[in-house]
């Protein structure tokens, strides 16, 4: 009984560690991909937006020198769509930064360089809305040229400087949540390490609450129950009787002269001697009744479903086989009875009843001789002798 509880609980707290250590890896595993997919991302959209507006100083520079060189027809509703784009993205990745984790300091120069640009957008718009016009005298290809060269060098470097920075950003996150993960990582393993070794703790715990709840109801000599371990027994199997009538019978055993034993040869074989008649009784037994030393050289039989009769039937073949006994040792001489009371319960009896019964035969067969066994009367066979 006790190894099975502490199985059943082993496996209880197997399965508990199981589902916790697949939860905290689901959860792991859950946060890395959350992680991988999320972060970073403000940083690439903005990366995104920067690499798309690298390409207006590019288109801005090929559509002057395609105007200044008299390409047909005149790029001009191109340069008019760039120069209104280009202040719009410069504020939307205003915006952006400041929305970022970015420090100021980091990214402060470049939008100062990028305002620059777009203030000279003007200037810029003015002098290609006179290049439009008929009049050969409004064109001014120097003017065009500078204008529209100082804006694209100024967007060019500061989109270039916002691009390289904004890469190094998303690295330095990835790096950060990289070590988050391993510190989430290392927190769940702690916490199932903790949660494992609480686990095993209540495992030990129930296993020495086991064992010391063994050891109160078994005799340390012999393995046999004890005296508590038989009143257990027997209320249970009186209680049974309540709910389900059957008869219950009871054998007390007491080795004769066993002091005789100790004299002469020392309690130590003395001791071996108990433990090889405890044997013996075990070896008759059924598997359903209960064995139990109550003390010194008195054994117990507790058996359930057994009238006054089966009882007598076992009763003699351990007595038979405690003569059959080969002591070994010092001890190879000697020969050992035993002598038996037996009695089987009333109806309207408790265990203190059936045992006393029990004890008044076993008394009647140490005064009659030793070496028999004496049968307690049945409530049939007393009101016989009454009338």
């Amino acid at each position: 009984m006790n190894a099975a509880s502490s199985r059943h609980l082993q496996r209880r707290l197997q399965l508990a560690f199981g589902v916790i250590v697949t939860v905290c890896t689901l959860a792991l595993l859950y946060y890395v991909a959350q992680a991988r997919q999320h972060v970073g991302a403000d940083y690439t959209a903005m990366v995104t937006d920067v690499v798309r507006a690298q390409q207006d100083p590019v288109q801005l520079r090929q559509a002057l020198e395609s105007l200044v060189d008299g390409a047909a027809p005149p790029p001009l509703e191109r340069l008019e769509a760039l120069l209104w784009r280009i202040p719009r993205r410069i504020e939307s990745l205003r915006r952006q930064l400041h929305r970022s984790d970015l420090a100021a300091e980091d990214y402060a120069s470049l939008l100062e360089e990028l305002e620059r640009a777009a203030d000279r957008l003007p200037v810029l718009e003015a002098t290609v809305a006179r290049w439009g016009q008929n009049a050969p005298e409004a064109r001014s290809t120097e003017a065009l040229l500078a204008q529209g060269l100082a804006v694209e060098s100024d967007l060019a470097w500061a989109y270039s400087e916002l691009n390289e920075r904004l890469h190094q950003a998303s690295a330095d996150q990835r790096r950060l949540m990289e070590r988050l993960t391993l510190a989430v990582g290392m927190l769940l393993a702690l916490l199932v390490f903790a949660v494992g070794a609480v686990m095993l703790m209540l495992l030990r715990l129930h296993q020495q609450r086991e064992a010391m709840r063994h050891q109160s109801r078994v005799d340390a000599l012999t393995g046999l129950a004890n005296r508590r371990r038989l009143q257990e027994a027997a209320e249970e199997a009186f209680a049974r009787r309540q709910r389900h009538p059957s008869p219950l019978g009871l054998i007390l055993l007491d080795l004769d002269h066993f002091k005789t034993i100790n004299d002469a040869y020392g309690h130590p074989v003395g001791d071996g001697v108990l433990a090889s008649f405890a044997a013996t009784l075990q070896h008759q037994v059924r598997r359903g009744d209960i064995v139990a030393r109550m003390g010194g050289e008195e054994f117990a039989i507790l058996m359930p479903e057994s009238d006054l009769e089966a009882g007598r039937l076992l009763a003699e073949r351990i007595r038979l086989a405690t003569r059959a006994m080969r002591l070994s040792g010092q001890a190879a001489g000697h020969r050992l009875t035993v002598s038996i009371g037996v009695a089987e319960a009333w109806d309207d009896e408790g265990f203190d009843g059936l045992y006393r019964r029990a004890d008044q035969g076993l008394y009647h067969a140490k005064a009659r001789g030793r070496d028999r066994i004496e049968a307690a009367s049945t409530p049939r066979l007393s009101q016989a002798a009454k009338s």
